[in-house]
């Protein structure tokens, strides 16, 4: 009976945080489409789907939506053809939309709420599913952002670990 070895197993990263990427983008692409009810409704926002059944859709509002997919695909891209540099501007890219939902989000509830985003927060995002407890203008990010943004932190973990035993490995 064969065993299995830790070190005979290696991880990569890499292949992992394309995966990521492409559950980020199927789930980013749900979320804007479809209504979810209170998973992503947001006051004054309506999924794309709606939008086209009421005749309101607009080919700036399928061009952002589908302007998401390009992340994933130029890192298709990247990891076929092994552009490093190309590999590095989507993991620099994934950074700052990271840092934008951190300070978007995370800073509001760790420190409290500044009075417009409390208004804001209270307007769009009152009727969302919220999964972690809001406490006076400490407002919790929305359910939908949060599953968004666990995707986003694992997309980031999993590639800066590829980048750098991709580079370690080489030396």
């Amino acid at each position: 009976m064969a065993t299995i070895n830790s070190n005979n197993i290696k991880r990569d990263w890499i292949r992992i945080s394309l995966f990521a990427q492409i559950a980020l983008v199927v789930y980013f692409q749900i979320i804007v489409w479809f209504p979810l009810g209170e998973w992503n409704h947001q006051q004054g926002f309506s999924p794309l789907v709606l939008q086209a059944a009421n005749g309101q859709l607009q080919i700036g509002d399928i061009a952002l939506a589908l302007a998401f997919t390009l992340p994933v695909f130029f890192f298709y891209l990247a990891y076929r053809k092994q552009y490093v540099w190309l590999i590095w501007m989507c993991l620099i890219g994934y950074c700052i939309w990271l840092v934008l939902q951190f300070k978007t989000w995370w800073l509001a509830y760790i420190f409290g709420a500044s009075d417009s985003w409390y208004k804001i927060y209270r307007r769009v995002f009152s009727e969302s599913t919220n999964l972690l407890p809001s406490f006076g203008r400490h407002l919790a990010p929305d359910a939908m952002h949060l599953v968004l943004q666990l995707l986003l932190l694992l997309v980031v973990f999993s590639l800066s670990i590829g980048v750098i035993q991709r580079r370690h490995n080489k030396k």
